[in-house]
């Protein structure tokens, strides 16, 4: 009987030893939540819905228009006159011509500029939809405000939340 308390009192003490070596969680003050994190998720929830109900705007607008193609990113794109010079890619340097437009089709910006692929002079989804080009090519592009001028907007001339369509030619 000795020998059980013996063996009783050494598991206990163990249990007890390996129980104290548990780290406890960090405490959260009083005067601090985690309200952070949910309103973070609320936003890109909120964000989420708004980029899928524009992606619905754009896919009936471009069926409108004949031969669009929906890219991975989520802009569309119609290569106007395609040829078999090689595909622009990053670092490459060219002319072209730029008109933008709202969709209701009024021209709010036409700009004849040298770009060089990568070098972030445009917004994201045009800067992608070029890599889709060849010098000599017109192409269309309709791209999303998330992928265009966002949430923000351009001071100039250029609303908060509005998808563009660009016309644009590559000259040689």
């Amino acid at each position: 009987m000795r020998k059980q308390q013996v063996y009783i009192f050494l598991f206990l003490a163990i249990c007890i030893v390996l129980m104290a070596c548990t780290k406890q969680a960090p405490q959260i003050p009083a005067n601090k939540g985690n309200t952070g994190d949910q309103n973070v998720a609320t936003l890109l929830d909120i964000n989420k819905t708004l980029a899928t109900r524009e992606d619905s705007i754009l896919q009936e607008y471009a069926k409108t228009k004949p031969d669009f193609k929906k890219s991975k990113l989520g802009f569309w794109f119609k290569i106007n006159n395609p040829n078999t010079n090689p595909l622009l890619k990053k670092n490459d340097s060219f002319r072209c011509k730029i008109n933008i437009f709202l969709l209701n089709g009024k021209e709010i910006q036409a700009d004849e500029k040298v770009i060089v692929l990568g070098k972030k002079q445009l917004v994201r989804g045009l800067e992608e939809g070029l890599k889709l080009m060849r010098r000599g090519e017109s192409a269309t592009f309709i791209i999303p405000w998330y992928l265009a001028y966002g949430m923000k907007g351009d001071e100039n001339s250029i609303p908060p939340y509005t998808s563009l369509i660009y016309q644009i030619e590559v000259l040689k």
